[in-house]
Order: C-alpha cells, then sequence, then structure tokens
C-alpha cells in the first residue's frame, strides 16, 4: 500500500511526463501544419501566376520590325523596312516548325473611334486571322468568333470585347447581329469575349475590337504591310525553333543581314513559360525546406524525450532483460512509443493545417472574382500520402537512437542503477 507521499511522487511524475511530452509533440505537430500550410499558400501562388497565362498558346513567338543596325547588300544601317502579306506565304511554305499563323494590323482611329446609337467609346481596332484566337484563346460569353469564311469572304463582321460591350449595348441587350461604327464604317457584330489570359500582346482584349484581316485591308486601305505576326510551334518542335525559322526567312525575303539583332524584334513566350516553371521549383524547394526543418527541429525534440524516457526506464528494462525480454522486443516498444507520440502529433498537425487551408479556400470561393491574383489553396492527394510518409518515417527515426540506447542496457548493471 502507497503512503501520500509515494502517491504525489507518482502524479508528480506522470504530470511532468505529459507536459514534456505534449511540449515535445507539439514541436512535430508544428512542423506538420507549418509543412502543409506552406505548400498550399505555394499552390495558391503558383496557380494565382499559371492563371495570367491561362488559354494563352504556351509554344507561340511575336515578330515585329524595327530599324535595320547593320548594312548589308547596299543598303545602309538604320533602314525602316515592313512585313507583308508575301512573308505569311513564305513561312507556310518554308518553316516546317510554324503550325498556327496570325498577321495583326493596328487601326488607329482617334477619340469616340467606336459609335451605336448615341453611345460611343475609344476602343483598339485589330485585323487578325481566325488562327489568332488559337493562338491567344478567348472565352466567347456571347455569339461566335471568326472562321475562313469570314476572313476569304472580307465580310463586315467584328468581334467585340466585353468593355466594348458594356459601353455600346444595355445591360442583358443581345449584341449579336446588331451594327456598330468603327472608325466610319458599320461592322456587324457576331461575338462578344473576354481574355482567358491576363497576358495580352498589343493591348486589352475587353477594350478592343477584331475584325478580319482581309477585310480590315480593303476597308481601310491598309495595302499589303503587316505590322505584327504571331506563330506556335508544331506538336514535337520547341518555340525557339520557330524563332529562328521565322526571323530567317523574313530577313532573307527583305534583304536584312541574319547576324543583324535589332532589325527585327521577337518574344518568345515558351522561354517565359520556363522562367516561371524555375520559379515554381524554386518556390516548392523552399516550401519543403522551411518546412521539413521545422518537423525536424520537432523529431530531435522527440528523441530528446525519448532518451530521458529509456534513462528513467533503465531498472524496468534491465528486470524485462533479467526475465528473458529479447531484444527485438525492447527496441519494438520504445520504437511503438515513439511512433504513437509521433503520429498523434503529426496528424494533429496535418487535419489542422488542411481546416485551415478548407477555411481559406470556402472564403477565397464564396468572394472568387476575375481580378483576384491568388487561387483558392488546396493541397493534391499525393502530398497528403507524403505527408503521412514522413510523419511515420519520423516517427521511427526519433525513436532509433533510444531503442539502441536501450538494447545496450545490460540487466546486472541496470539493476544496480540506483
Amino acid at each position: 500500500m502507497f503512503d501520500l507521499d509515494n502517491w504525489q511522487e507518482i502524479w508528480t511524475t506522470i504530470t511532468r511526463n505529459k507536459l514534456r511530452s505534449f511540449l515535445t509533440g507539439f514541436g512535430v505537430f508544428w512542423g506538420i501544419f507549418m509543412l502543409i500550410l506552406l505548400i498550399g499558400a505555394g499552390n495558391s501562388l503558383q496557380g494565382g501566376i499559371s492563371k495570367n497565362f491561362d488559354g494563352f498558346a504556351s509554344n507561340s513567338c511575336f515578330f515585329w520590325t524595327g530599324r535595320t543596325s547593320e548594312a548589308y547588300k547596299g543598303y545602309r544601317k538604320g533602314r525602316t523596312w515592313s512585313m507583308n502579306v508575301r512573308d505569311m506565304d513564305l513561312i507556310r511554305r518554308k518553316a516546317t516548325s510554324v503550325e498556327y499563323i496570325s498577321p495583326m494590323l493596328f487601326i488607329g482611329g482617334g477619340e469616340k473611334n467606336a459609335v451605336r446609337g448615341h453611345k460611343s467609346g475609344t476602343y483598339d481596332v485589330r485585323g487578325i486571322y481566325p488562327e489568332h484566337f488559337k493562338i491567344e484563346g478567348q472565352h466567347v460569353l456571347a455569339g461566335r468568333l471568326f472562321n475562313e469564311l469570314d476572313e476569304q469572304g472580307s465580310r463586315k463582321v467584328c468581334v467585340i470585347g466585353k468593355e466594348v460591350y458594356e459601353t455600346l449595348f444595355k445591360p442583358g441587350e443581345s449584341a449579336i447581329g446588331q451594327y456598330i461604327r468603327v472608325n466610319g464604317i458599320y461592322f456587324q457584330v457576331i461575338g462578344v469575349i473576354r481574355p482567358k489570359s491576363r497576358a495580352n500582346i498589343g493591348g486589352n482584349v475587353e477594350e478592343s475590337i477584331y475584325l478580319p484581316f482581309s477585310t480590315t485591308q480593303r476597308a481601310f486601305n491598309q495595302g499589303q504591310d503587316i505590322w505584327f505576326i504571331a506563330c506556335t510551334a508544331k506538336p514535337g518542335y520547341p518555340a525557339s525553333m520557330v524563332e529562328e525559322e521565322v526571323k530567317s526567312i523574313i530577313k532573307t525575303a527583305h534583304d536584312i543581314s541574319l547576324t543583324d539583332e535589332k532589325a527585327m524584334g521577337s518574344v518568345n513566350i515558351e522561354k517565359q513559360f520556363q522562367i516561371f516553371q524555375n520559379l515554381f521549383l524554386g518556390i516548392d524547394f523552399l516550401i519543403w525546406i522551411v518546412g521539413l526543418g521545422a518537423l525536424f527541429s520537432g523529431i530531435i525534440g522527440i528523441s530528446n524525450i525519448m532518451l530521458v524516457t529509456v534513462r528513467e526506464r533503465t531498472r524496468e528494462i534491465g528486470v524485462r532483460r533479467a526475465i528473458g525480454a529479447k531484444p527485438m522486443t525492447i527496441m519494438i516498444q520504445i520504437l511503438s512509443e515513439s511512433f504513437v507520440l509521433t503520429a498523434i502529433a503529426g496528424f494533429a498537425g496535418f487535419l489542422f493545417g488542411v481546416s485551415i487551408l478548407e477555411i481559406v479556400y470556402r472564403a477565397m470561393t464564396a468572394g472568387i472574382n476575375e481580378e483576384q491574383f491568388f487561387v483558392p489553396p488546396i493541397v493534391s492527394f499525393w502530398t497528403a500520402i507524403v505527408a503521412m510518409l514522413i510523419i511515420v518515417f519520423s516517427g521511427v527515426l526519433a525513436g532509433l537512437m533510444p531503442a539502441l540506447r536501450a538494447l545496450r542496457v545490460k540487466a546486472i548493471d541496470a539493476i544496480r542503477d540506483e
């Protein structure tokens, strides 16, 4: 029978162990919680950046002209020149890597160049091929986009951006089939669009009016000149090959030195995407380093507490060894205690982190709009599996050193231990 002093000593020991276990387990809890939270935040940031390019062909290139910087074939440097429709035919025939190609004409019209009845606005006017919408994807809010019949027939039709519609038409009014006056010429509206991507080439899509390229040439007396060319690579070809081929073909056709870098400008979207991919890899690496670092500190804490536990239970371990307990049994016991403590703290941290992300996800989804830079945070299924494996591995790792120390305890020495 225990006296009061013995009960107080036992209670103090139990309380001390509970507090110690809680504090060390909290390190694992916090490590997993931070890892899940950082992964969700990283996915939100990456999703927001990727959203800016959603619908934009990642294998596309864009070209424009500049002044020559080298004398070539009798021409002095500093010459201005223009691409033309013949260049389009040359690219189609000679460029093996080009899939889609579209020229672009920009038509200026001054103030209030788009008019319908008593409503008017100032907007960009662009002449393009139907293929342009495969390079720069659009959401069709009403009607349709251009097709080859519109281009071949030089039809006086147009596709307008969302803001153009909101300015020239009443809310809920159908724009399809209606006529608007653009730079003094009437065109029939066949579609209303908004961009899939926030990346825009040549201006804001929602504030633009698109016309068939051939219609733009004839209606506004643009001749054969082209201001801008957009291309995409065929499957299996890099955009860098498109960039090299198109520049070589056009420079040769216009008697420009192939080494003249300033005569023709270009943007390779594939390179921009690669920069962002490298950025994403860097973010992921940083997230895992920080998260695993916090988790590792918790593992060290649990390992230390288990070492203290083994030291306090030296006599118990010695007695068990003396009455025939196998070394593996002692080792499994220590590893089990370490694993249970780590698993409880780790799963709690995981569930708490996922719960926080779920709350943020619902809040962002409820108030979502197109202008949000970040997307609602998520943690993928495979990330959850990896987190579970990390918890299991951490539990085993934390108890490995204490278990090995317990195996080194000799029965006779343990029994003598005070």
